[in-house]
């Protein structure tokens, strides 16, 4: 019995479960565009399934790349593959399982081609960043954020009677590129530089991103308020949508001082499930817009 809860428990720390999160942008344009229909629904969340497992499959590939470095990291080191808790065989062979599995679920919900063909670019992308492409600093920030809006379309394809605007596309751009530059300040605010050189790049990079993610948070902020404000929202949901930027500000300047101030570089998915503010305000947001798309007058 505790065999098998310590096999559960290192099957999820491989499959990076926790990030599973990250998918719930599949879902998001089912809640925003009010469509709960069951088939639509039934195929959002056989989409949601496919990119858990497309990701996980992703983040093994990624972890077998890194191993080396990752056996002399300091926080890496513990993870199932460097830590040799699973052999690399083994866990390659989980990762080609999830890769046919995410296409065969795809295939069998009756999804449509082209998720199957977002699916694969998202795969293509990840894989090709792990392969070195996260070493060129802006252009991992943007290959990252793409797959945030690769699954926001993915969503888009597999419900046909919601409108996928142009507003949810920049918002999503916007708050996925904050998020993952807090990411890549985190990363190097926890590594320990013993050279001076190498210290004096780390601080050098630490004032790029810190620049970086006012600008991304003031960016958001603008891009969700002229949503809010638009022509688009105030028909489609009502003229009290400028309320929910309350939540939006208020997380916004939490997640940048959880980064920034506190120096919390963990990934967006532990700091929601960490910080008990962030959480709130995150489902006060989902609330409030909630009550506005199910008592939006397009539904009365």
């Amino acid at each position: 019995m505790i065999e098998a809860i310590i096999s559960m428990r290192m099957m999820a720390e491989l499959l990076r479960i926790r990030q599973w999160i990250k998918n719930g942008f599949v879902l998001a344009p089912l809640f925003f565009g009010g469509a709960m229909q069951t088939v639509e629904l039934l195929h959002a969340l056989a989409a949601f399934g496919a990119f858990c497992l497309a990701s996980s499959a992703v983040y093994i590939f990624n972890d077998w790349r890194d191993i080396e470095v990752d056996r002399v990291h300091a926080r890496n080191k513990a993870r199932p593959l460097p830590s040799g808790r699973i052999s690399v065989s083994a866990a390659l062979g989980i990762m080609v399982g999830l890769f046919v599995g995410a296409i065969g679920m795809s295939l069998a919900a009756g999804l449509p081609h082209t998720f199957i063909w977002i699916l694969g670019a998202y795969l293509a992308i990840n894989l090709c960043y792990s392969l070195g492409l996260k070493q060129v600093t802006v252009l991992g920030l943007f290959l990252v954020t793409s797959g945030f809006v690769l699954r926001l379309l993915a969503g888009g394809f597999v419900a046909p009677t919601v409108e996928l605007s142009p507003w949810i596309i920049l918002a999503t751009s916007t708050i996925a590129l904050l998020l993952t530059a807090g990411k890549r300040r985190g990363d190097i605010a926890r590594e320990d530089y013993t050279e001076e050189k190498r210290k004096k790049n780390a601080e050098d990079h630490l004032q790029y991103f810190d620049a970086v993610l006012a600008a991304l948070t003031g960016a958001t902020l603008v891009v969700y308020l002229l949503f809010c404000v638009s022509d688009y929202a105030t028909m489609r949901y009502g003229k009290f949508t400028l309320v929910t930027a309350v939540p939006v500000a208020m997380g916004l300047l939490r997640y940048l001082q959880l980064v920034i101030v506190y120096e919390h570089g963990d990934t967006p998915t532990d700091l929601l499930l960490q910080d008990k503010g962030l959480m709130a305000i995150v489902l006060i947001f989902i609330f409030m817009f909630g009550v506005l798309i199910y008592t939006s007058p397009l539904r009365h």
